[in-house]
């Protein structure tokens, strides 16, 4: 397991982390767009000569945001403060992976460093006299340039969007239903489209990823194939009726295209006929007379209508 996590210097706060099975440049993306999205844009990055980090995409991304890309002379890890933190992540977490059985719950075990690692007091910070003394509590309100989430999915080079799951777990996505996670009904999950692949998350959780192929505008989708279904912690606890394999039953399908609604004319003509003929004098039973109350009375029709 990998952990591609930015790390902000100054608080030591972790701002985005992810668990990886390997080293790539669409996890690091995720990490830079979460990062990026509630931290905002910084003025430099340090990191050492890590190919992901130096990818033409990567450089593109640092370039339209104007980022400094800073890097660590070679062999001296211990210039990247990122090193530090991983041996805190050594230290408090190793024992728990370790008792880990599954990629979901090492990805528990991982969000929960994240959020004690933030919250408890830092070495670093016990000399300070604000009584900030974790990173959480040091790094406060302070941000970098905030950048509209449209503007980083573009210049991230991935195209970015939400969608709410049905209550069989499905998305229904131009015109294609992909299966994410039935035991998610109703929640919102993020569907990436990159590099040929689309992948449906939630809380920054793997679901379900596709194969696609796009047409001409790079898009649109025009295929899908290779469906992986990932297991996570979100799996509904109700059986199913048949134990079928990811491969038995249809985790995808093209649905037929919306129909263009019909447009109903307006101000049509319509006379109401009465329900009953009753004469305007007929007595009810048991009364004397007739009472005003009682009776139906058709409206007189007007001279344009009769025509």
């Amino acid at each position: 397991m990998y952990l591609i996590s930015i790390l902000e210097n100054y608080s030591r706060a972790v701002l985005a982390s992810k668990g990886s099975p390997t080293q790539n440049q669409w996890d690091y993306l995720e990490v830079l767009f979460a990062a990026f999205s509630t931290a905002g844009i910084p003025k430099a990055i340090v990191s050492d000569g890590g190919g992901i980090f130096y990818s033409n995409h990567a450089m593109a991304v640092y370039q339209a945001l104007g980022i400094e890309k800073k890097r660590i002379d070679p062999k001296q890890a211990w210039q990247n403060y990122v090193e530090t933190m991983f041996n805190i992540v050594r230290r408090m977490a190793d024992f728990h992976f370790h008792q880990a059985r599954s990629w979901e719950e090492m990805d528990q075990i991982h969000r929960k460093w994240v959020r004690d690692y933030n919250s408890q007091r830092h070495w670093a910070h016990e000399q300070r006299e604000d009584g900030c003394h974790s990173p959480t509590q040091v790094i406060g309100w302070h941000k970098g340039t905030m950048v509209p989430e449209e503007t980083l999915n573009r210049i991230l080079f991935a195209t970015r969007y939400t969608r709410h799951l049905d209550r069989h777990g499905f998305i229904r996505f131009q015109d294609w239903w992909l299966y994410g996670e039935r035991g998610l009904a109703h929640q919102p999950v993020t569907v990436w489209v990159y590099e040929g692949t689309l992948k449906l998350e939630y809380q920054v959780v793997t679901l379900s990823k596709y194969r696609v192929e796009l047409h001409n505008d790079h898009k649109h989708i025009k295929d899908v194939s290779n469906p992986c279904l990932a297991e996570t912690v979100f799996r509904s606890p109700q059986l199913t009726l048949f134990d079928l394999g990811p491969h038995e039953w249809l985790l995808y399908w093209k649905a037929p295209s919306y129909a263009l609604r019909r447009s109903t004319q307006s101000g049509t003509k319509v006379t109401q006929l009465v329900l009953f003929e009753v004469p305007v004098q007929e007595k009810a039973a048991g009364a004397e007379t007739a009472s005003p109350l009682l009776r139906l009375v058709v409206s007189p029709q007007s001279e344009d209508e009769d025509s």
